[in-house]
């Protein structure tokens, strides 16, 4: 991407592909493969329909996938479809709640080990999945991380007064006008922006349904002035105790509360999934008139 200087704010979407949750944030080959045909099928149409292009997408990794096969594919791809991107390469950049270490998470994260061993029939990675919730410390070295992350951003952006980041999963997707209107808000006091109630789509069925959680989804913007973006120590101060989306609301007080229906978290093949069914319990009621929203999310 061409260098970006002197603007009031560069809108990034942080994508985070692997090293995000347990198994040390990567499911194997097949996994990887699937998640890319699944990230350029939705996420990367709903972002290329947004009325407001004037966003990069930020797409982490964890060093291991530096040099994979698959990765450098994607990157030919997004190139070749003229879209500017930052790609960084050291892991997941905020705090990542499986690896909490109070017990009381331990017990939840080592039962979704448990669940999911059971669910996908992988009861190979049940030992050292285990081991990896009680007792490794992921987050020990997040502002390393993140220090070498940020330096890379810097380098393709100077001179700007605001950051925005807004978080999607590689498999979730927004609506065409959801980086539009957090966009339109005022730049003031409120440093963050929350989205309620949106929709589940499953890719198998090609159903739609209401999605209506019951805590902050994992659909949110936070406005970073630039200094303390860029400066590591300052960035996590920022964040304060920060452990889950469902966090952000306190920690960014006061936050904006977003129209409904701007987001859609996705649901496809569950051997390759993390977390979301199709039968989740904040489920709503089926949309039967679906083609003009999934015409807004880019499909």
């Amino acid at each position: 991407m061409n260098r970006i200087k002197n603007v009031q704010f560069i809108h990034l979407v942080m994508i985070p592909f692997t090293g995000v949750g347990l198994y040390g944030g990567y499911r194997g080959e097949e996994w990887l493969r699937e998640r890319i045909d699944i990230f350029k099928r939705y996420t990367l149409k709903s972002l290329l329909n947004q009325t407001s292009r004037k966003f990069i997408p930020w797409i982490s990794f964890r060093p291991q996938e530096y040099s994979n096969p698959q990765i450098i594919l994607l990157q030919q791809y997004l190139k070749e479809n003229n879209i500017d991107f930052i790609m960084t390469f050291n892991g997941l950049m905020y705090w990542d709640d499986k690896y909490n270490k109070d017990v009381t998470s331990k017990i939840k994260n080592c039962a979704r080990v448990v669940r999911g061993c059971w669910r996908n029939k992988t009861w190979f990675d049940l030992i050292p999945s285990l081991y990896e919730v009680l007792f490794k410390d992921k987050n020990k070295n997040l502002k390393e991380r993140l220090d070498k992350s940020l330096g890379i951003i810097n380098n393709e952006i100077t001179g700007v007064d605001y950051i925005y980041v807004t978080r999607l999963d590689s498999d979730d997707m927004l609506y065409k006008t959801a980086i539009q209107e957090i966009q339109d808000q005022p730049i003031a006091n409120q440093k963050g922006y929350v989205f309620n109630k949106g929709f589940i789509y499953n890719d198998s069925t090609r159903e739609l349904a209401e999605y209506i959680p019951s805590a902050n989804p994992p659909f949110h913007t936070i406005l970073f002035p630039a200094d303390i973006f860029f400066n590591s120590k300052k960035h996590l101060e920022y964040y304060k105790d920060f452990k889950s989306h469902e966090d952000i609301p306190r920690v960014f007080e006061p936050v904006v509360l977003m129209p409904d229906h701007r987001y859609c978290v996705l649901t496809h093949n569950p051997a390759n999934h993390i977390s979301t069914i199709w039968n989740h319990p904040f489920k709503g009621k089926l949309i039967e008139n679906k083609e003009e929203i999934l015409k807004g999310f880019g499909l």
